[in-house]
């Protein structure tokens, strides 16, 4: 019996690291994206032109084709996986529960400011202040 428990928590603690990888590889993008497109997505007005615009907007350096239908695949790209990324976690809090799906959502965000990445670039900080209320910056002082 005690095996099986055992095997039980084994395979819950790899799905629920399956699922950190899986947000902090999407968010890693979504932050990517955003950077390329010049948004910063901790301001709820460019998240709100992103999942509600279809096309991206002009932008002064857009004067060549190829620059355009560049930044109009990203637009698109960055829209789909936002749409995605809360989609992820919705299904993580319902099948993984609110304190482990805020545990996986705050170290993805971590991951990333390790890398390197600037805080709400990729608007995951401000998705968990919708979840789950105030949400701290990860700290990276240290590390």
């Amino acid at each position: 019996m005690q095996a099986l428990t055992e095997q039980a928590l084994d395979q819950h603690a790899n799905e629920a690291l399956r699922r950190e990888t899986t947000v902090t590889d999407l968010t890693r993008r979504i932050a990517r994206l955003a950077i390329a497109l010049g948004l910063k997505l901790d301001d709820e007005s460019d998240v709100h032109r992103v999942l509600h615009q279809a096309d991206a907007p002009p932008h002064a350096h857009d004067d060549h084709p190829q620059r355009l239908h560049l930044r109009a695949r990203a637009w698109t790209e960055l829209r789909g996986l936002l749409v995605l990324r809360y989609e992820l976690e919705r299904h993580l809090i319902e099948d993984l529960g609110l304190v482990l799906s805020r545990h996986i959502l705050e170290d993805a965000e971590l991951h990333l400011a390790i890398a390197g990445f600037q805080p709400g670039v990729d608007g995951l900080t401000l998705e968990m202040h919708h979840l789950f209320g105030d949400v701290i910056t990860p700290d990276t002082s240290s590390t």
